[in-house]
């Protein structure tokens, strides 16, 4: 008849699981599933389907990262490694965090990795026009700094990442992720979200000048302007000429001229703007939104390790456009 382990025939399934993972309650994706399919569900089938297929899907992840970074010994593993052709001669991976609430844990982070194909421009295009990237994966876990290095490089290698003409890492400031391209890709190039690297310059026009004040605003479009020219001595001077003595200024201030000096080599936007690269991790900062906080982090909820770890590896696949991999 069709039916798998569960009883169930594998196109049903997968339908309930999609509406437990893409629902942010297991009660309305149930009383959903009932009214679709006139068939009774439960909340607590649903938390039960999630966690038993998602657990699979976080052993098979677990098994690739691992096998991606172990020497290997068999034949069988070197073809296991064979890394396929990537989506584009570019390709942009980069990482972010974000606190999922935990039972018996309190908040713990959940560490996302995106990996995009970036087009790659015409000739003739415009060097301003803005630039899409395409074709997204992802891998998400409550992993530490060390496993989520190999989940990261898996992804990569399952993407063809090592194999690209240029590999493209735009993050954030945060040291950790740094430190994981550097174990990861021998040749790169580094760039500093330009979201992130705003929120610094305003911290120190907020501080310098009346906060959110036309002369705070015009100030911080002085920089932007001198950073799109590559004018990056121009605009550490205009800081400077704020506080020609940073060690002495507010803690807001030293906070902010110390984070973009430590990553004044990530920020030659120019330049990556007229090669045709990203300068923002807009990707896995969305990723973070929609993988994580649309499902995981509504109004009062509290999670097992183990059901979020399932869940965050199903929605994974699912943003991943890999669903029909799940084994059903």
């Amino acid at each position: 008849m069709g039916l798998n382990r569960s009883g169930w025939s594998p196109e049903l399934l997968r339908l309930a699981l999609m509406l437990a993972v893409e629902i942010p309650s297991y009660a309305r994706a149930a009383k959903s599933y009932s009214e679709l399919m006139r068939v009774p569900m439960s909340a607590s089938t649903m938390k039960r389907l999630v966690r038993s297929y998602g657990s699979e899907v976080v052993e098979a992840d677990e098994r690739e990262a691992e096998a991606m970074v172990r020497v290997p010994k068999e034949e069988e593993e070197v073809s296991y490694r064979r890394i396929p052709e990537p989506d584009s001669e570019v390709m942009a991976v980069s990482a972010d965090g974000v606190m999922v609430h935990l039972r018996e844990e309190g908040w713990k982070e959940a560490k996302v990795a995106a990996v995009s194909a970036v087009p790659v421009r015409e000739a003739g295009a415009k060097t301003g026009e803005e630039l899409r990237l395409t074709k997204h994966s992802y891998r998400a876990g409550l992993w530490d700094t060390k496993r989520f290095t190999n989940h990261y490089w898996a992804e990569s290698c399952r993407r063809g990442v090592e194999k690209a003409k240029r590999i493209v890492c735009v993050n954030d400031g945060a040291s950790w992720i740094w430190a994981i391209v550097f174990v990861c890709f021998s040749r790169r190039i580094e760039i500093l979200d330009w979201w992130h690297m705003l929120q610094y310059v305003w911290q120190i026009a907020n501080q310098a000048m009346e906060p959110a004040s036309a002369e705070a605003s015009a100030w911080v479009n002085a920089q932007k302007a001198a950073l799109a020219r590559g004018q990056l001595g121009l605009f550490f001077s205009h800081i400077l000429r704020l506080y020609p003595k940073p060690g002495d200024a507010p803690p807001e201030v030293k906070q902010a001229f110390a984070y973009l000096l430590k990553n004044r080599r990530r920020m030659r936007y120019a330049a990556y703007r007229k090669a045709g690269l990203p300068i923002s991790s807009g990707t896995v900062e969305s990723a973070a939104k929609t993988l994580v906080q649309q499902r995981m982090k509504q109004s009062g909820m509290r999670w097992s390790r183990d059901g979020a770890q399932a869940m965050l590896a199903l929605r994974a696949r699912l943003l991943s456009d890999r669903w029909h991999e799940i084994p059903i």
